[in-house]
């Protein structure tokens, strides 16, 4: 028999996947083998990509702030830390000053017209939720991807680096060491 199977974290579902269906209750009780291709096809649906290109100094900013968070951390744990600030901004009144503030710090500190600075790319894939937070973002300020993600490292940046806060660095903490 063939059902639609939500995905265990809630997010999402796979459409349409062989399963086994209990003749009692009528809920699934099993799925194949043969159904994993189509689970992974529509996880990967279920996700959405961000990819930007940034100066190099931005992924040096995050991979310092998830160091001093957690000296053990991944490289993935970037991205955990770029998706947990979108989340708190999105979720914050103060949100747009907070984001002009960083964009404004991120012009001044890391702005420079006469040299080349070297650039690489982020690629992340996040929730719908998150997209959805982050294209709401930037609606709200009228930033690009970039602009808006330059910001939310220079935000990152200040509470992590430069003016920390006890409450804040703890569950930035916690965080990493989940992420590990």
């Amino acid at each position: 028999m063939r059902r639609d199977v939500p995905f265990s974290d809630g997010k999402g579902a796979a459409q349409d996947i062989l399963v086994g269906v209990c003749d009692v209750c009528d809920q699934v009780v099993s799925i194949p083998a043969q159904s994993t291709p189509a689970i992974s096809e529509s996880r990967k649906k279920a996700l959405k990509s961000i990819e930007v290109r940034l100066p190099a100094i931005y992924l040096d900013v995050l991979d310092l702030a998830a160091f001093t968070l957690e000296p053990e951390s991944s490289p993935d744990f970037r991205k955990d830390l770029i998706c947990y600030y979108i989340h708190d901004l999105a979720q914050d009144p103060n949100r747009i000053q907070r984001l002009f503030n960083a964009h404004k710090l991120s012009v001044v500190n890391f702005s420079s017209k006469n040299i080349k600075i070297p650039s690489k790319r982020l690629s992340m894939k996040v929730s719908e939720k998150l997209k959805t937070e982050l294209r709401s973002l930037e609606d709200e300020t009228e930033l690009s991807t970039t602009e808006l993600l330059k910001s939310v490292v220079c935000d990152i940046q200040r509470e992590v680096l430069e003016k920390p806060r006890s409450s804040k660095i703890k569950t930035l903490q916690f965080l990493a060491s989940v992420a590990l």
